[in-house]
């Protein structure tokens, strides 16, 4: 029996032309495979979900790749280019990178293997559950074996800042002086736990959250893939519900697509991950800016009434009332949220916005945030924000 495979897994990129969000790393470390310069030691910190461990893998199997210089620096014959994209199951997927050069190749021996899942020179770590100094000194010992198909191992340690300051400590000497034939990728969400000692002996890349629009972007395409219609509001709400993290995005439309089987419209993502209706949100905030006490509290029942989490409801709000204030302020800072905002929306705010100072704006996001503190806490989930409605309006 086939085994089905969630989204991030069966589409996890097979080479560095399909990685969203991470130009610049992508690019030191093309560079770096077609020079032949990879180095012993990398660190790689960011927020979840953002390509860390995937990249790591790319680089374990761009480092064994037979073809990899070649594609970096285009000299590959085209013959080659025609790579099988299969997924971890073993069934065939469909390909929707953008074109050019993939690298590492996918198609000599050695990538077959790290494709299938089954190559022997990839070890992974999980420091949380292995933090310990005897796992480090483990390590250690099996450094000394050098990879049976005469290629390099790569060791990569995940969530790194877990491990204990003795196992640091043993790591660092390992880090030092590794044995040649040895790389190491060290990634973490919490780059300040990490010993200087350490950073200073790695080459230190820190991955930023994708855009919105890149994210939705590689959704349409997954989706495209999997022979869905996604539109392409309802990938930009989902984009916006996975918060910057591009697996998280993946795995809410697996999610969506195993209830909407032909297309997806942006009401279906809504109603599928119980988020309240952009328009909803609007109104409240509108409600709040003109100080209109009755609207406001109107809107707030209904959502309630239509099942909708109250807390959700308010980092919606808060979330447009960021995105407000910034129109507000500086065209510059505007340009930062449009992804954010539909062009009517946009169109919609800035004429809501320019009657109004900016000190009621701010206050408005300032009573905001605190709610969000209480709602946690509360009897009554929707009376924060209530309270919040109440004394924005009547101040």
């Amino acid at each position: 029996m086939q085994e089905h495979l969630v989204l991030y897994r069966k589409y996890r990129p097979r080479g560095f032309n399909e990685i969203v969000g991470q130009e610049s790393v992508v690019r030191t470390l093309s560079n770096a495979i077609a020079s032949g310069r990879l180095a012993h030691a990398y660190l790689f910190s960011g927020p979840r979900g953002v390509g860390k461990t995937t990249i790591a893998r790319l680089i374990a199997k761009a480092a064994n790749c037979a073809n990899a210089a070649k594609l970096s620096s285009g000299k590959l014959d085209g013959a080659l280019l025609a790579h099988r994209n299969t997924d971890e199951g073993g069934s065939t997927r469909r390909s929707f990178s953008e074109g050019g050069l993939s690298v590492p190749c996918n198609t000599c021996p050695s990538c077959l293997l790290y494709n299938d899942g089954t190559a022997l020179d990839l070890i992974e770590i999980d420091a949380a559950s292995n933090r310990g100094i005897d796992e480090i000194r483990e390590l250690r010992e099996n450094l000394r074996y050098a990879s049976s198909s005469g290629g390099k191992k790569t060791y990569i340690i995940d969530e790194v800042h877990m491990l204990t300051a003795p196992a640091f400590n043993a790591l660092l000497k390992t880090l030092e002086e590794p044995p040649a034939h040895v790389i190491f990728v060290l990634a973490t969400t919490e780059i300040h736990k990490v010993p200087a000692t350490i950073i200073s002996r790695t080459q230190h890349f820190e991955f930023r959250r994708p855009s919105v629009s890149a994210i939705a972007e590689r959704l349409i395409k997954i989706s495209t893939a999997e022979r869905v219609k996604l539109d392409p509001a309802a990938a930009r709400v989902i984009a916006l519900a996975g918060e910057g993290s591009l697996r998280d995005a993946e795995s809410i439309l697996g999610q969506i697509m195993a209830v909407e089987d032909s297309r997806i419209t942006e009401v279906e993502v809504e109603e599928t991950l119980g988020l309240p209706r952009r328009e909803a949100v609007m109104r409240f905030y509108q409600a709040l800016v003109k100080k209109e006490t009755a609207p406001a509290l109107a809107v707030i029942e209904k959502i309630v009434d239509d099942g909708h989490d109250p807390e959700q409801f308010l980092r919606s709000a808060i979330r447009l009332s960021r995105n407000a204030i910034f129109l507000k302020l500086d065209p510059t800072l505007a340009a930062s949220v449009s992804e954010e905002l539909l062009p009517e929306e946009t169109k919609e705010l800035e004429t809501l916005l320019q009657p109004v100072e900016a000190s009621h704006l701010t206050r408005i996001l300032s009573r905001l945030t605190a709610a969000s503190d209480q709602i946690r806490i509360s009897p009554l989930p929707e009376l924060p924000l209530e309270l919040a409605a109440l004394e924005i309006t009547k101040l």
